[in-house]
């Protein structure tokens, strides 16, 4: 009976290991993301990033847009340049 309850959490333990293992691509998205507006901000010049996100000297984008991951979307405002995870 105890072998077998070794075995169960085991079993139990590794399953857990992978689920727990959630796709975290939207945060390194929007990490680079913001580092490209600090930078147009910075360097006081348009800087474009991956799907056509384009920043302006002030940190502002050209054109409000969402991006779509598995499980989460960035929605990008015009006027301030904010993102937000939704």
């Amino acid at each position: 009976m105890l072998v077998c309850i070794l075995m169960l959490s085991a079993v139990s333990l590794f399953s857990l290991s992978f689920r727990s293992k959630l796709s975290l691509d939207h945060y390194r998205f929007l990490n680079e993301a913001m580092l490209k507006q600090s930078e147009a901000i910075r360097e006081r010049r348009t800087v474009t990033y991956e799907q056509g996100i384009s920043y302006n000297s002030m940190g502002r984008i050209n054109m409000a847009r969402t991006v779509h991951f598995e499980r989460k979307k960035i929605t990008f405002n015009l006027s301030s340049g904010y993102a937000f995870i939704k």
